[in-house]
């Protein structure tokens, strides 16, 4: 299986962004909207969604799920469990558009419907700590259906094991490929089905990756 590491993901992005020229907002951009035609997929009955944003680009990821939603008339609301003013770069370039579009709620409320938990991604190395420790807790005991963007926050890239309160996911949304720690079997109570999401990053540098699992480029 083509997967990548926690190094990996971060080099893709950049050299997608330096050496080819994509910028940072069309991958965002490209990640979210592929979430957000998944979450259709699997929200046929168009319950309501609630998106849990962080204060990095999965919590943007969030934002751009939520303004695609709302374009195709479901119903949605994110929610930013950060300081709108530490957002940076594309994360805060979409939190504005969902803002302005009035998607973004001041206070979580109670958890029905689905859940897109769009709270930390690949680059988390430590347990989750208050308040967000405390949000993974109220996610694992809403009982709804939870997708997860890129990975289950909580969740290690590189092992699949657990750093501390991690959500239990009913779906992952992983972008480009699976992550390495996917390779544990541990994991799948975490991640539940994954679902790649391609984000528009240059196949030839795709294949260099693929290139170093002994996967047959495309």
């Amino acid at each position: 299986m083509f997967t990548l590491s926690r190094d990996e993901v971060r080099e893709l992005d950049r050299r997608a962004i330096n050496e080819f020229g994509v910028p940072g907002v069309v991958l965002m951009e490209n990640a979210g909207r592929g979430c957000a035609e998944l979450l259709m997929r699997l929200n046929l009955e168009r319950k309501p969604v609630v998106i849990l944003c962080g204060p990095g680009n999965n919590g943007g990821d969030g934002f751009v799920i939520a303004r695609h939603l709302d374009n195709h008339g479901w119903p949605v609301k994110a929610w930013l469990l950060a300081d709108a003013k530490k957002l940076t770069g594309d994360a805060a370039v979409n939190y504005g558009a969902a803002k302005a579009s009035g998607l973004v709620g001041d206070q979580v409320s109670a958890l029905d419907g689905w859940v897109v938990d769009a709270l930390f991604g690949t680059g988390l190395s430590r347990a989750l700590a208050a308040p967000y420790d405390g949000v993974v807790a109220q996610i694992n005991a809403s009982r709804c259906p939870v997708l997860a963007i890129d990975i289950p926050s909580g969740l290690d890239c590189d092992t699949g094991e657990p750093l501390g309160p991690t959500v239990k996911a009913t779906h992952t949304a992983t972008f480009v490929a699976h992550k390495r720690g996917f390779l544990n079997t541990a994991s799948k109570p975490w991640t539940g089905e994954v679902h790649v999401i391609d984000i528009g990053a240059p196949r030839v540098l795709v294949d260099e990756y693929k290139q170093k699992t002994g996967e047959r480029p495309a």
